[in-house]
């Protein structure tokens, strides 16, 4: 069962493999096929994820969109708006619908052609990848730039500069804060085509699980741990694959049905890991809820029994 990473489109490789190191490759939904992040493309070479698109439809209409939303963006805001802000100001927008409509689809071929829901999303998910790959090469430049500071530091005084918390700490930014629920209202709605072979979703964001926490009462921590190390041997993955099956295949009882393995703790690199379960619900059911605001009917076969969270800090 791998874990599927949400509710982002770009993962950084700096979470990406620290994260494969400990749980095997991660997925990540992708909102169009062709033009993905070059990033991505080498981190799924070197084995540390897997891209997923669901959706495959449209595909040059929405790359011609992202490049006209973020001129519109420009035209409305002025030529130094920052995407961050087009961003906010043209998804936050209750017109925005209509005035893509107008300003953007006007230009192409099919001018018959109505944006839906999923249409919308995808968008969403393009712009917000461009958005935080934007703001990943920021982190890495200034991380870079106290590194060559502590270098400077101590070669004139032959001494270390000490940082608290340490330099390539300072930048660790939550890329989910920004416009939380909009995230994951637009990811649900790639996720609902997407991979149904597993139900174990993992995320670095306090915001995003603060948002979850809030939606959904009955989201129950059943597990955390702290300082244990990115790298595992097979052994352990394996058996932590086992557990993380049985959990989404079995009815919760408790906690007395877990058999977690004996983590390693003594390599450099370590992470924080709480586990979260959502009793009687699959990702379908999920995508459901917050699309509706509320759990539907299953309309749908599933072998899966409850929902796996996995929170990190890396």
């Amino acid at each position: 069962m791998k874990p599927i990473y949400f509710p982002f489109t770009y993962i950084p490789e700096t979470i990406a493999t620290p994260l494969s190191q400990f749980l095997g490759r991660i997925i990540v939904l992708q909102p169009v096929l062709n033009n993905q992040p070059k990033v991505l493309c080498r981190l799924a070479e070197n084995g540390y994820i897997d891209t997923y698109v669901p959706y495959i439809e449209d595909e040059d209409r929405l790359n011609n969109c992202l490049k006209e939303f973020i001129q519109w963006g420009r035209l409305h805001q002025g030529d130094e708006a920052s995407l961050k802000d087009i961003f906010k100001n043209g998804f936050s927008s209750q017109t925005f619908t209509s005035q893509i409509r107008t300003d953007i689809l006007k230009d192409q071929e099919n001018d018959s052609f109505d944006p839906d829901p999923v249409f919308l999303s995808r968008l969403f998910l393009l712009v917000a990848q461009e958005l935080d790959l934007q703001q990943n090469e920021i982190d890495q430049e200034l991380a870079s730039s106290i590194d060559d500071e502590r270098v400077l530091f101590a070669h004139m005084t032959g001494e270390e500069k000490k940082f608290d918390p340490s330099g390539k700490s300072l930048f660790k930014n939550d890329y989910g804060m920004y416009m939380t629920g909009s995230r994951m209202d637009a990811w649900f709605q790639l996720m609902k085509n997407a991979v149904h072979e597993s139900a174990f979703f993992v995320t670095n964001s306090p915001a995003v699980m603060a948002e979850m926490a809030d939606h959904i009462t009955n989201l129950e921590m059943i597990f955390s741990v702290k300082g244990i190390s990115c790298e595992q041997p097979e052994t352990v993955k394996r058996e932590l694959e086992h557990c993380l099956t049985h959990l989404a295949m079995t009815p919760w009882f408790g906690p007395d049905q877990m058999s977690l393995p004996d983590f390693n703790c003594k390599v450099d690199q370590k992470l924080n890991f709480k586990l979260y379960l959502l009793p009687e619900a699959d990702p379908v059911d999920v995508c459901n809820f917050f699309l509706k605001d509320k759990i539907v009917l299953k309309q749908h076969e599933s072998s899966w029994l409850n929902l796996l969270i996995g929170f990190f800090e890396i």
